[in-house]
């Protein structure tokens, strides 16, 4: 068992346990400077599609973020393949909700932002750009009512600035889990605000809070990102149990940049390379703000879009691996 708790730990978000950590939490790796496009500071999307593969499916469509939306992120270091198949999982590995902060801006409430031990509620436009993998999003269809919105900003205003559970996380390689499909009936139940949480685990959590989904069958700490992508699981209670189906989200969609093309964040524009779209994009630089807090980010400069653009390199699809489809093993 040591072994894997040691494994887990290495690969866990900004943990190095032969010293010091992978990043930074408040440091430049963390929070780089990014390209924010002028035309759409949140993005594109392309059309809904149940697969894995990183596929421009045009129109791509301006998102237009609300409440309620969950990102699916794959993560780009291949060390969490490794991850995934001991502990019987598969991708997209990691996941956060979009929330309305305080000021009234919408962000992103993230366990394990980028790779580091914390959770973050950090604003979404900066944060969605910044991210080192592939992006998926599943909008809220059904708009929240105020005070299914009052309730996901207080769960998110009571989360940030926690540190992420690496205890539950090195659970995940044991048989001590709540994953276990002999254990899920009874265990990793909704547990409240104002706790430690994994990164699948917070989004259920901040869902079940806001009574968007129901807190008899939700199973937070027993649930993969995998299993919102899809709506299906190999565990056979979530997968009598889909947290979100049926329940005014949409399905998956591929975010870009850059319509046209499929990019993950290591391939994707940054400062100070030329930004290859229409319209230009911002440079956005997080000044520190002293101590413990995190960085502000702020909107320091504007690039034209470039009249005679390289175009960047883009991702091959993703390979879709064996732990990678629920859906094809299990028949609801």
């Amino acid at each position: 068992m040591l072994p894997m708790v040691i494994l887990t730990l290495t690969l866990a978000p900004g943990v190095d346990v032969f010293g010091g950590a992978k990043a930074e939490p408040l440091g430049p790796k963390a929070y780089p400077p990014v390209y924010i496009p002028a035309e759409a500071p949140c993005g594109y999307l392309y059309q809904p599609a149940i697969d894995l593969r990183a596929v421009p499916r045009p129109p791509a469509l301006k998102y237009s973020p609300k409440a309620g939306d969950v990102l699916l992120l794959s993560d780009p270091d291949p060390l969490f393949d490794v991850l995934y198949v001991v502990a019987r999982s598969g991708k997209p590995g990691h996941s956060a909700v979009v929330v309305t902060m305080s000021d009234g801006r919408l962000g992103m409430l993230e366990a394990g932002f980028s790779f580091t031990p914390w959770t973050r509620l950090t604003p979404l436009d900066y944060c969605i750009n910044v991210y080192a993998g592939h992006v998926w999003v599943r909008q809220r269809e059904t708009p929240l009512t105020p005070e299914q919105d009052r309730r996901l900003t207080e769960f998110a205003m009571l989360a940030d600035g926690r540190e992420y559970n690496l205890r539950k996380f090195a659970l995940q390689l044991t048989l001590f889990r709540s994953r276990n499909p002999v254990v899920t009936r009874f265990a990793g139940k909704p547990i409240g605000p104002g706790h430690d949480y994994m990164c699948v685990q917070i989004v259920v959590e901040a869902l079940v809070y806001a009574g968007l989904i129901d807190a008899k069958t939700a199973r937070p700490e027993a649930t993969y990102a995998q299993d919102l992508f899809y709506d299906r699981s190999r565990n056979p209670y979530i997968d009598r149990h889909p947290p979100m189906a049926g329940l005014g989200w949409g399905g998956p969609q591929l975010w870009t940049p850059l319509p046209g093309m499929a990019l993950s964040g290591r391939n994707r524009p940054q400062p100070p390379s030329p930004w290859p779209g229409a319209g230009g994009a911002y440079v956005v630089n997080p000044i520190p703000n002293g101590g413990q807090q995190p960085p502000t980010p702020v909107v320091v400069g504007h690039v034209p879009g470039e009249p005679n653009p390289s175009t960047p390199v883009e991702d091959p699809p993703q390979r879709i691996g064996y732990f990678d489809r629920p859906y094809r093993l299990l028949r609801r």
